[in-house]
C-alpha cells in the first residue's frame, strides 16, 4: 500500500521576523503613548499642588497683614524678631540674601492689665537648598521671636527663584505691601511647573 504523505503549511521564517517587527512597533508607540500620559498626569497634580500651596501662602500673608499694622520690613533672613519691632518701610527685587516681613497681628496676649498685640513674622530664605517663605508667631507677650519658631509655608518641592517686595509706610495713605514671587515646582525635569504670582495688600482702615 502507499502511504500518502501530507504537507502542512506554516509561517515562514520572513512572516516571523515581519509579524516581531510590526509587533514591536506598535507596542513601542503605545509604552511611549502611556508615558507620555502619566508625565502629564504628575505634572498635572504637581500644578495643582503649588496653586493649593501658594494660594495659601498668599491668602495667609495678605489676611494676617490687612488687619494688622506697625509693618517693618527688612533685607536677609533675620534670626531674631524684636518684640519691640519697630516700623520700616522697603523696596526689594530680587534678593540675594532674602528679606524678612515682621508686624503686630490683630490678636493679644497677656493679662487684662499688660496686655499686647501679638507679632507675625514672614521671610524668604534665598538660599539655592531653601527657597522658600516661612512664618513664625510671637507665642508670649513681650518674647522675641527667634529662628527656630519659624516653619515653611509652603511645600518643599516648590522653589521661589525671584522675588519683589514693597512695603510702603506713608503717614499721608494707608499701609501697603506689594509681593511677586517667580519659580518652579517639581524636581523632575518633565514635572517641572514654572509660575509667576503676586498679590497687593492694604491695611484694613482701623486695623493696629
Amino acid at each position: 500500500m502507499k502511504k500518502s504523505i501530507s504537507f502542512k503549511k506554516g509561517f515562514t521564517l520572513v512572516e516571523m521576523i515581519v509579524a516581531l517587527g510590526i509587533f514591536t512597533v506598535v507596542a513601542l508607540v503605545a509604552i511611549g503613548a502611556l508615558v507620555r500620559i502619566t508625565d502629564a498626569n504628575r505634572k498635572s497634580i504637581t500644578l495643582k499642588t503649588t496653586i493649593n500651596n501658594l494660594n495659601f501662602a498668599l491668602e495667609s500673608l495678605s489676611r494676617e497683614m490687612r488687619v494688622g499694622g506697625g509693618y517693618h520690613c527688612e533685607t536677609g533672613v533675620a534670626r531674631t524678631i524684636s518684640s519691640s519691632v519697630a516700623q520700616a518701610s522697603c523696596s526689594i527685587s530680587n534678593p540675594a540674601s532674602g528679606w524678612t516681613i515682621a508686624f503686630k497681628s490683630s490678636k493679644k496676649s497677656g493679662p487684662p492689665t499688660d496686655q499686647c498685640f501679638l507679632i507675625y513674622a514672614y521671610r524668604y530664605n534665598a538660599d539655592p537648598s531653601e527657597q522658600t517663605i516661612q512664618k513664625a508667631e510671637q507665642t508670649a507677650c513681650h518674647q522675641d521671636i527667634v529662628d527656630a519658631d519659624f516653619d515653611d509655608l509652603i511645600s518643599k518641592d516648590i522653589k521661589i527663584t525671584d522675588t519683589i517686595v514693597n512695603v510702603n509706610i506713608d503717614s499721608g495713605n494707608q499701609p501697603k505691601a506689594f509681593f511677586w514671587f517667580k519659580g518652579y515646582s517639581g524636581i523632575r525635569q518633565k514635572e517641572r511647573t514654572e509660575f509667576e504670582v503676586q498679590t497687593t495688600v492694604s491695611q484694613r482702615v482701623g486695623a493696629n
